[in-house]
């Protein structure tokens, strides 16, 4: 046999870091194989296809066969299973993630089971979590919607015309690592799941003390009223519909209390204190009838914020709608046949195009000219016959409403976080910290979208595989988040920066390296298998580097993960 090589990369770190995850005997306590399933197992054969999600950055199932066989050996000798030629067939992995999608009591069991050994394992802070949903459009047949995920709706890619499906997702800070992922019909509203995902959160961290955090959507007062009856905290910001403007205008325009500076914290070194905003704290006595039937009364806080950042972003962009349309409005002639009213309303439709219709005062002068009109064809002579005609003339007066102008500029940038939690463990600068965070959940989708591990193009067609294969990158994200938070936690606690991960620029450090960065140092790595006599040997050709063997380190991961070396006999 001739010599051969086997690129090992990432395969030994990424598989070490599913197996401190627990990944494989979790999934094989609770989905039990049928009884015709041969070969690797349900956790083995969902190890290996994570490992090729992560190493070959896509997820489609017909590419993992070919890719098991062109890395046996490294897998088996990571592994020490044996894996046959047609373990990772897209049949066999479109079975499995069938298996996974087609039980919900299942998956939500396996997710409790996966988030409570993580954050056991790696020692993850609760104390905070977020919990947002995404939409993944995609150009299935409209009749595959059929009492299934995919479904048309709100589509935030701005597709309205294609069929998508909803993904939400639940993280820890400051990790990142998400605990909850669940898809969802892609015409179901938000603000049904926020609570059954705190309650399936609250399952896997053990208790309701922590903080929840998410998006307007997250603020309907049943679910405020659900979450405090069960003890559990909340910050959200109250959506700017109903009332809410109102009491917004009423509270800043006639605030009854000094304004306090918003100032964030720095989180590194080199940074200083920022004043970000301004705001205050009212008291509100809520109350709610729950499902049960039950009055529910409560003490919430309302974190009434202006940010200084949104309030210029929010003024300009006004500015720019009062501009346009003035500008438009000078250009704006009336026609022949144009009347006061018809007139009119074209300038109205300028003012409600830019949104800006409650911010001027319109008014039409109009009067009647008379107007010679010659009679007959050709150039006119001295002597053409004509007639006097009544010509109506309109003429557009625009004014502003420099009243209402300056309400919005002074309102504008002004949010209410409504927030359970007592003064004591929560000041209104902490409030503002905690949701600024807001983008790790946001990070998460982005890897799934257009980063490390996309879900983009889908060719699975049925969609209980579909749920299944979410479940399996929610995983694969899993290993991601946990691998960039545990390095980024060691140089912290060591205060030493890592370099050599920008190419181009070796001597650049960082103490927030990400994952992605981490893993592209170990590409340069190959196996040689060669035959003598009636043994085979294999030999790892490079040495591990400086800064490979300290990754491991920062990963806990001892050296020998990547010590493949072998000889044995010949298989006859």
């Amino acid at each position: 046999m001739a010599p051969k090589i086997e690129r090992i990369d990432t395969i030994p770190l990424i598989i070490a870091t599913l197996e401190k995850m627990n990944v494989q005997k979790t999934i094989d306590s609770i989905f039990i194989a049928h009884g015709n399933w041969i070969g690797l197992s349900y956790g083995q054969l969902t190890v290996l296809f994570v490992t090729y999600v992560l190493h070959s950055l896509t997820h489609h199932f017909y590419g993992v066969e070919s890719w098991a066989n062109q890395h046996k050996t490294v897998i088996e000798r990571v592994t020490g299973w044996n894996v046959g030629e047609k373990d990772a067939t897209d049949d066999r992995l479109g079975k499995l993630a069938q298996v996974f999608g087609e039980n919900d009591e299942y998956i939500s069991e396996f997710q409790i089971q996966m988030g409570q050994g993580i954050i056991c394992a790696y020692q993850l802070p609760t104390k905070i979590v977020r919990y947002d949903t995404t939409a993944f459009n995609v150009y299935h047949d409209p009749e595959s919607r059929k009492n299934g995920i995919l479904e048309f709706g709100h589509s935030k890619d701005h597709r309205p015309d294609l069929l998508q499906f909803k993904q939400g997702l639940a993280t820890l800070d400051p990790s990142g690592v998400p605990i909850l992922s669940e898809t969802l019909p892609g015409n179901r509203a938000d603000d049904p799941c926020y609570f059954p995902a705190w309650q399936r959160m609250v399952k896997t961290i053990g208790n309701p003390d922590f903080l929840y955090i998410a998006d307007c959507k997250a603020a309907a007062l049943e679910t405020r009223a659900a979450i405090d009856h069960e003890k559990g905290y909340y910050l959200f910001p109250l959506p700017m519909t109903g009332e809410i403007p109102r009491l917004i205008k009423e509270l800043v325009l006639n605030p009854g209390q000094a304004f306090q500076e918003i100032v964030l914290l720095p989180k590194d070194e080199d940074q200083n204190e920022r004043v970000v905003g301004k705001g205050f704290v009212v008291n509100q006595q809520m109350e709610k009838q729950l499902e049960s039937g039950t009055v529910h009364r409560w003490q919430e806080r309302w974190m009434v914020s202006l940010s200084n950042s949104h309030a210029q972003r929010r003024k300009k962009s006004f500015q720019d709608r009062l501009d346009k349309a003035e500008s438009k409005l000078a250009k704006l002639k009336a026609k022949t046949n144009d009347s006061v009213d018809s007139f009119k309303l074209k300038a109205e439709k300028i003012l409600q195009a830019c949104n800006v219709e409650a911010y001027f005062h319109l008014e039409i002068n109009d009067s009647v000219t008379l107007q010679k009109k010659y009679i007959g064809r050709g150039r006119p002579g001295p002597n053409t016959p004509f007639k006097m005609v009544e010509v109506l003339n309109l003429d557009l007066m625009v004014n502003r409403n420099e009243e209402a102008i300056e309400e919005f500029k002074a309102l504008a940038g002004w949010r209410i976080f409504a927030t359970n939690v007592d003064e004591n463990s929560m000041t209104l600068n902490q409030s503002t910290q905690y949701y600024r965070d807001e983008w790790l959940v946001e990070r998460g989708f982005h890897r799934l979208k257009k980063g490390h591990i996309p879900v983009l193009p889908l060719f699975l067609r049925l969609q209980k595989r579909i749920k299944g294969l979410m479940v399996m990158l929610t995983i694969a994200l899993q290993a991601l988040t946990l691998m960039e938070f545990v390095v980024r936690r060691e140089l912290s606690k060591a205060d030493e920066p890592i370099a050599g991960l920008v190419p181009g620029n070796p001597k650049m450090k960082t103490k927030r390296p990400t994952a992605e960065r981490l893993l592209s140092q170990f590409d340069s790595l190959h196996l040689l298998i060669e035959e003598k006599g009636e043994k085979i040997s294999g030999v790892v050709v490079e040495e591990l580097t400086a800064l490979q063997k300290r990754i491991l380190t920062l990963l806990d991961l001892p050296e020998k993960t990547y010590d493949l070396s072998f000889v044995v006999g010949k298989k006859n």
